[in-house]
């Protein structure tokens, strides 16, 4: 079951004084989803676990007392959109260890998990005993990632360029339809939707960015956000008044 915000109130401030101050807020891309999870924590670590819509979580965070956030990184049907929610919270609660639920670990989405401030990544088709130990390894501070995940570090890592080698004058070259494209690719969309967005055409969209990346000395989408992070680039209004303008409408 899915709780209101004056619910969880209730549920937070009812919570017995002498347990451990572990509770947990799972925001799932569905109230079902949410709930078995929730339910899967509370059987077994006899935590305090409840499931929260999205536009909520930011008010729930504000009642204090919660100990680890856990997002899908789907919302809504909308790929990557728990991303945009994590580094809200991230930035607002930095203290809050968070979890990303993601289907298919792509590199690029594993990434921007992690820069969205997620300590942990896990796909929710794999076992809840794997789900608990995830839950167990960030809650003590640990980083928690499968096999995929670490290779896509490493990979990342390896093939970045230095550095001392990325300068402003690479940002500067970029032409101003070249860097609408990147702009548009640093929050995850796709080359079609890029295409849609700009009135352009993939294949115009796919050679925008081979252009730009050959300027900033990158070689792919996960480099990109590396780039981007590094600088401290960011477009537009931030994530946390864009989610909180959401939940104002």
């Amino acid at each position: 079951m899915t709780l209101s915000v004056m619910e969880q109130e209730t549920v937070l401030k009812m919570a017995p004084r002498e347990a451990p101050e572990f509770r947990v807020v799972i925001v799932g891309r569905d109230s079902l989803t949410g709930s078995l999870l929730a339910d899967a924590l509370v059987n077994s670590l006899k935590c305090d676990a409840v499931s929260a819509r999205h536009y909520d979580l930011l008010r729930v965070l504000g009642l204090g007392k919660v100990s680890l956030v856990i997002i899908s990184a789907d919302l809504n049907s909308s790929d990557g959109c728990g991303l945009d929610l994590a580094s809200a919270v991230s930035a607002a609660y930095p203290k809050i260890p968070i979890i990303i639920l993601m289907d298919e670990p792509v590199d690029d989405l594993v990434i921007r998990a992690f820069l969205s401030g997620a300590r942990g990544v896990f796909n929710p088709q794999d076992s809840i005993s794997e789900f608990i130990d995830c839950v167990e390894h960030v809650r003590r501070g640990s980083i928690w990632a499968k096999k995929e995940a670490a290779d896509c570090f490493l990979e990342t890592f390896r093939s970045l360029p230095a550095p001392g080698a990325l300068t402003e004058n690479n940002s500067a070259a970029l032409t101003t339809r070249e860097r609408q494209v990147v702009q548009c690719a640093a929050t995850g969309k796709t080359n079609k939707a890029i295409a849609s967005e700009l009135h352009l055409s993939e294949h115009t969209v796919k050679n925008y960015l081979f252009k730009a990346f050959d300027k900033l000395g990158v070689s792919s989408r996960v480099e990109l956000l590396f780039y981007l992070t590094i600088r401290g680039h960011s477009f537009g209004p931030s994530k946390i008044e864009r989610l909180e303008a959401d939940m104002a409408d």
